[in-house]
């Protein structure tokens, strides 16, 4: 188990330190004596221009853990290539599937913006999983997260392209970073679409560990019903967490319930901000 890890928000939704950059996105800096990862990479090339500002080294990074196939979350991974390479890319194979939101009526692609081999000719080296996979000591990609909740759904207006049909996306492809340190899980959540319940559970089975430090990250309820709301954040604390830090994704009224629930164990986060095992 882990004693020292820091986790760095380098791309975020909120941002207030003027230097710094807010977009639709996210990514975090993890470090831990065994090396760096960066977990997601934005939509754009903030990414480079938060880190340079926090004089965060991506040139010490050799690996990066993309959480699922969606722009918001592998948008930067171009223009961290053209600054850092070679580079272990983990993800599911469902990565680069044609992904889809409807918005208005309309049909919106939402997936990957580049070809597989284009990046691979940058310098990434793809490491496709559906299964967990220790990618550095303690550290776990969790590979395809079991849906066992009812509550945790993923709403129709995803969908991906079958040959020449167009299916509902169930995101297979959803996938959580899980850190086993001294204090607990820390588990990493992209836009957390398997739902944030499902994944700690996943994370409690392949660790054997059942205490929970942090969970922090998107959970995909910013535009969420009320009463799917409810249900997540009730379900989540009865897991007793240390801490959740909610980016991204979770949206003003699960933040504002958790706060509720939780107290001083909701971390209010931005870009440039670092928590700290210790």
């Amino acid at each position: 188990m882990l004693s020292e890890l820091s986790l760095t928000i380098l791309c975020e939704n909120r941002a207030v330190n003027p230097e710094l950059v807010a977009e639709q996105g996210l990514s975090i800096m993890v470090t831990t004596p065994e090396g760096k990862i960066l977990f997601d990479t934005g939509q754009t090339g903030t990414l480079l221009h938060n880190a340079n500002k926090l004089k965060v080294n991506l040139k010490q990074v050799k690996k990066v853990v993309l959480s699922h196939g969606h722009f918001a979350v592998t948008g930067g991974l171009r223009h961290l290539l053209a600054e850092v390479k070679p580079l272990e890319v983990y993800s599911h194979p469902n990565l680069f599937n044609k992904k889809y939101k409807m918005m208005d009526n309309e049909r919106v692609e939402i997936g990957v913006a580049w070809e597989k081999a284009e990046l691979e000719k940058m310098g990434a080296k793809f490491i496709l999983k559906t299964h967990p996979k220790e990618i550095i000591k303690d550290v776990w990609i969790s590979g395809e997260i079991p849906r066992l909740t009812g509550y945790e759904y993923i709403e129709e207006t995803y969908q991906e392209r079958v040959l020449e049909s167009f299916i509902h996306d169930q995101l297979h492809d959803d996938m959580a970073l899980i850190v086993n340190t001294v204090k607990g899980l820390i588990i990493l959540l992209g836009c957390g679409h398997a739902g944030p319940v499902n994944t700690i559970k996943h994370a409690m089975r392949i660790t054997g560990n059942s205490k929970v430090h942090a969970v922090v990250g998107g959970m995909h309820l910013q535009h969420a019903p009320e009463d799917k709301i409810d249900q997540i954040t009730y379900h989540l604390i009865q897991l007793n967490p240390d801490y959740v830090i909610p980016l991204h994704c979770c949206g003003f009224r699960c933040i504002n319930q958790l706060y509720n629930l939780l107290r001083e164990r909701v971390l209010l986060y931005n870009v440039g901000d670092t928590f700290t095992l210790n």
